[in-house]
Parts: structure tokens; sequence; C-alpha cells
């Protein structure tokens, strides 16, 4: 008996297919049942097919393939949008949105969105640009252009029936152009009123505005700050500041001042009337789609009208001054910015020396066009000009807080 089972156990497999009448007479004994378990399982690659049944492979194919679809594949850049008087841009991400281009600068688009505001993208988010309308391109040759305009991945297409093509990474700048003047003008205001009564009779008012025309090379720009406020019917604060820039783009970060003018008015300081002329130059520091943060210095002229002087001295002063700037502007969330501004100037002792001027504003998004300003002001004059009376007015001028209702268009 043990020798049959060896015989069995050594016996290849086709002697078993070749003479099945062995196996009527083999005796069905346990030891001899193993081998037989031992000779089917030999045929593992039959098992290893069976598992999964060809329906179940074809659907898990069929749902990769439509996974991949789904993830990495972006709509036809054949797709056009209607004409129907809006731009239209598409995002990296494939979405499109419609509404109107208000200016590309700084590699960054500013979109007013027909549904969902004024966004802010950076120019390497942008997918496709369709607009119908015409728009001014500046080219980093120094070329413009104006046109239809239709931005792909690779190119911009400026024109109609017969578009001229250039690469898309030789657009500096775009606005809205054509014959509406209206077009290259922005700007915001912001109005504050104070009153109270009783056994105080007290009233401020306090105002900021900035007006700005935006070309692809150019930009203009308009500020103004004031407040006024009495107490008992008598004046406590009056002044005023208006700053105007005229910017030349020479790239995508660096731009001429080409000229600088402010007037500042504030007698509690002793000013009557003061104006500061100058030129200089600009760069972006931070130039993001949420953050925003630009310098500027350059040489300029003071000229200062007083509201008294001691015996003596003259009433007006001429001299040269060295200005100096910063504007941060950051959108902390969708609704929410924060911007803070300071302009500064160096001149000789007779003017004040050092003047600075400093403004905090945190907006507040409440509707499409209308926000809630909360701002401080800051002025300070380091040495003011000592008055007929002999008295010198304190160096610094805090504003208390401000807040107003702020529209923009």
């Amino acid at each position: 008996m043990l020798m049959l089972t060896l015989v069995c156990c050594l016996m290849p497999l086709r002697s078993f297919c070749a003479e099945p009448t062995l196996a009527p007479a083999l005796t069905a004994t346990p030891v001899l049942a193993t081998n037989y378990v031992v000779v089917t399982n030999i045929v593992l690659v039959t098992n290893y097919v069976q598992i999964p049944s060809p329906a179940s492979i074809t659907n898990q194919l069929s749902t990769f393939n439509s996974q991949l679809s789904t993830n990495s594949l972006l709509p036809d850049l054949n797709w056009v949008p209607p004409e129907d008087g809006f731009d239209w841009i598409q995002l990296k991400s494939g979405e499109w949105l419609k509404g109107w281009i208000k200016a590309m600068q700084e590699r960054q688009l500013e979109f007013d969105s027909e549904e969902l505001n004024d966004l802010t993208f950076d120019w390497k988010d942008i997918r496709q640009v369709r607009s119908s309308r015409a728009l001014d391109l500046l080219f980093v040759d120094g070329r413009k252009m104006s046109g239809p305009v239709t931005i792909t991945p690779e190119q911009v297409a400026v024109g109609g029936g017969e578009p001229q093509v250039f690469s898309r990474d030789q657009l500096q700048s775009l606005t809205p152009g054509g014959s509406r003047e209206r077009d290259y003008w922005s700007g915001m205001m912001s109005l504050g009123l104070t009153m109270r009564t009783g056994n105080t009779e007290q009233a401020e008012y306090n105002a900021q505005a900035r007006l700005q025309r935006r070309t692809p090379a150019t930009r203009i720009s308009l500020d103004y700050i004031g407040n006024i406020s009495s107490i008992n019917g008598v004046e406590n604060a009056n002044n005023n500041r208006v700053n105007t820039e005229f910017d030349l783009w020479l790239s995508r970060r660096f731009y001429l001042i080409l000229p600088s003018v402010e007037y500042y008015q504030d007698p509690f300081q002793n000013l009557e009337n003061r104006v500061t002329a100058g030129a200089g130059a600009g760069y972006d520091l931070i130039g993001r789609p949420n953050l925003e943060w630009n310098i500027s210095t350059g040489p300029a002229y003071q000229h200062a009208w007083f509201e008294s002087s001691e015996p003596g001295e003259p009433t007006q002063k001429g001299t040269v001054a060295l200005m100096f700037g910063s504007r941060f502007d950051w959108d902390i969330t969708q609704r929410i910015e924060l911007i803070l501004e300071y302009r500064g100037q160096y001149t000789s002792r007779e003017v004040g020396e050092t003047t600075h001027h400093a403004v905090g504003t945190l907006s507040l998004e409440l509707t499409k066009r209308f926000d809630l300003d909360v701002s401080l002001i800051w002025d300070r004059i380091s040495n003011p000009r000592v008055g007929a009376d002999g008295v010198q007015p304190k160096p610094d001028d805090f504003l208390r807080l401000v807040v107003g209702l702020g529209a923009h268009f």
C-alpha cells in the first residue's frame, strides 16, 4: 500500500488523463484523496481568471474612464459665447463668467460679474477672454491695438474678420476702449456725518473720494479727503487735502509719475494753503489678486502760505522737497478690504520740516455698489509754523474714527 501511494504521487498529470481506468482500481483512502486535491489545485490560473467576471472588468474600466474625463478634460476652445453685449472670461477650471472687463494691469484682471459683483483674478488663472466690444491693448514692445478681442491660452487675436494674432505672453495690459469715454473711468465716494444736540451742539462732516481714469499704458488718479467739525457753533477742525497723479507704465511693475500735485489747507496747523508739485517713479512690490503693495518717491517743489507769522517773518515760503509714499491694499475676504495709504514730504524747517499723512480704512461690502467704511486718519507736521500770537500748533493732528457710507462705480 505504501508503494502504491508513492507511485501515485510521482506520476505526472498526463498519466491520469491517459489511463482513466486506474481510477476505479484505486482504493478510496484518505491518502489518495489528498493527492487528488493537490493535482486539482495545480490549476490555479483558472481560479485567478474567474475572480473578476468580464462584466465587472468592463464596468471598472468605464468608471475609471468617466472619472478621468471629468477631472482632466476642459471644454473645447472652439465654443463661442453668445454675442449678448457682455464680456466673457473662462477660468482655468473651465468655468465661464459673463460681465464687463474693467482692466487688466499688473498681471491682474478686474472683472464686474453679472451675478458675483466685482472680482479680481490673477492673470495666469484666466484661460480665455472673449469680448465683442472694442478693448484697448498694450504689448510689452510698446505696440498698441484696439478692437474686439479673443484670448486663448497661447494667443491674443485683435480685430474682426481678419484679426491680428500675437503671443499671449507679450500682452502687458488691456482696458475697455472704443468711443465710450466713460469706460475709462472708475471711482468711489464715502460720506460721514455726526450730529449731536442737547447740552452740547456738535456737528462733524467728513468725506473721502477717489476718481481714476485708466488706459493700458496710463493711470490718472484724483483723491480728496476733508473734515469739518464744530462744537457749540465754534469751528474746531477744518482741513482739506487733494492729490492728483499721472502714472505712465514702463513695464508691468515700474511706472513714472509725471507729475504729482498735492493741495492741503488746515488753518488749525497755521496753513492757509500749501501746494506741492513734483515727479518721480513707482514700483509694485506685491501684485497679487488679493494683495497689492506699491511704493513711490521723487523730488518736488513746495510753496506754503501761512495764516499768520511772527513779526519779521514772511507769510509765505517756497522750498524744494522730497516726496515718498506707499499704498497697501489687502482683500481679507471677498467682502472685507483693508487699505493703508501713506504720503510723506521732507522739506526745510521753515515750512514744517517733515509732514506725514496716513489713512487706514476697513471697508465692508454691503451691496454691489455700497460699502461701509471705517477710517482712521493721522496728519503730522514736525515743526508747525509759529503764529502771530506766539503759539506753535501741536505737531500731531489725530482724527477720531470716521464711519461713512461709500459708493463705488
